[in-house]
């Protein structure tokens, strides 16, 4: 492979960038380079480091799960106590973390019922949905990712709001508000646009 413009770049991952985003060892990824592991059209070493392309990673290391989902699958119905939530939030997530994981990762109590975990390359929200105040018991986990729904409270075609969400998981609750209505809410689709009267963000 032969990198003739910063266009090339921007298309490859450092080797600290696979490590993180793969969960692999920064040395594993630098060794499986060096022993040729990755073939020629897979990484390339420059004078700043070794460059991979994500087909080179994927090949080699599969594509894990996401961090949202594994967090997920560990925490769903975990319940912490409110007076210590941060301390025992912190030492049970970064107890499953891997060491890539661990060193970039901060926890930020947004209010009473959103925990953030923000790593190098990702953010996610623990949520609550007990109504206990003594207590924090996680309903989801989703990633910081802007979600756009349309929604029509009335029911009419005529009457499209544009809604802006910052987790999908807040997008599937206003969503899911819409139950047992005249309205209906919908996530944003490229194939079908709307006429929209305003915008709720």
């Amino acid at each position: 492979m032969e990198i003739t413009s910063i266009q090339d770049v921007s298309k490859l991952l450092s080797t600290a960038e696979v490590s993180e985003q793969f969960e692999i060892a920064t040395t594993n990824v630098f060794t499986a380079c060096i022993n040729h592991r990755l073939t020629e059209d897979e990484a390339v070493e420059t004078a700043v480091g070794w460059f991979i392309t994500r087909e080179g990673a994927e090949r080699l290391w599969k594509p894990r799960q996401r961090i949202e989902d594994f967090l997920q699958d560990k925490f769903m119905g975990q319940t912490w106590p409110r007076d210590n939530l941060l301390k025992l939030a912190t030492k049970e997530v970064r107890s499953v973390l891997t060491v890539e994981r661990k060193r970039k990762c901060r926890f930020e109590l947004l209010d009473a019922d959103r925990l953030q975990v923000e790593f190098k390359d990702k953010r996610v929200i623990f949520y609550n949905d007990s109504t206990d105040g003594h207590n924090f018991h996680v309903c989801s986990v989703s990633p910081v990712q802007e979600t756009t729904i349309y929604t029509s409270p009335r029911g009419r075609e005529d009457e499209v709001f544009r809604e802006s969400y910052s987790t999908p998981y807040e997008a599937q609750q206003r969503i899911d508000s819409f139950q047992d209505s005249e309205g209906w809410a919908k996530l944003a689709d490229e194939s079908q646009q709307y006429s929209t009267i305003g915008e709720k963000i």
